[in-house]
């Protein structure tokens, strides 16, 4: 089993250029955060759970109904020639001024090594945002789906990625206006 923690005494997101001095400027935060993160992959042969919690002080008040919080857990599993994964993750804002109540994820994808140069995979990733609002329509939906294919010879490799994405946006009246489709092509050499 592996643990990790982080600490950060102001996570405001203000970062000091060269020569410049650091601060905290991010209302509403108004503590520390910390996250710990621990992972196991003693359970079964080709297992490996994992799980993780992160904590943001925030000062209740105009902006803020507390602490911004965030939690995930998952696991991949290999056997063969095919790994599985799965994840699910949740982010409380904790701000109710920006509507956003909290972001819920979750995320599988499956790959398949079909030589020791050639690999497969796929994966899809669906986020809902949940808002303030107290009506039946108080969420909305993103998907993602993407199939990769990987090849390498020697020093060279080639990736290429065929993407999907409906409503980037979370747009309420389901519109297809951020709906995009993407493909990747990336060539790598080693000398």
């Amino acid at each position: 089993m592996s643990a990790y923690i982080s600490y950060s005494p102001k996570p405001d997101g203000s970062k000091s250029n060269d020569k410049a001095a650091g601060g905290a400027t991010g209302a509403p935060v108004d503590g520390a955060g910390y996250d710990i993160v621990l992972m196991h992959d003693g359970l079964a042969d080709g297992l490996n759970v994992f799980a993780g919690y992160s904590d943001i002080s925030q000062a209740e008040g105009a902006d803020s109904d507390g602490d911004r919080t965030s939690y995930g857990i998952g696991a991949t599993y290999a056997v063969g020639s095919v790994t599985l994964g799965y994840q699910f993750t949740r982010d409380n804002e904790g701000h109710h001024n920006s509507n956003t109540a909290y972001y819920e994820n979750t995320a599988y994808a499956i790959s398949f090594n079909i030589n020791d140069d050639l690999s497969i995979s796929y994966g899809e990733m669906e986020s809902t945002k949940h808002t303030t609002n107290a009506t039946a329509a108080n969420k909305t939906t993103m998907e993602i789906d993407s199939i990769q294919l990987a090849y390498s010879m020697g020093g060279m490799s080639i990736k290429i990625a065929e993407s999907s994405v409906d409503d980037a946006t979370y747009a309420a009246d389901g519109s297809t206006g951020s709906d995009f489709d993407a493909t990747t092509v990336a060539l790598s050499l080693a000398f």
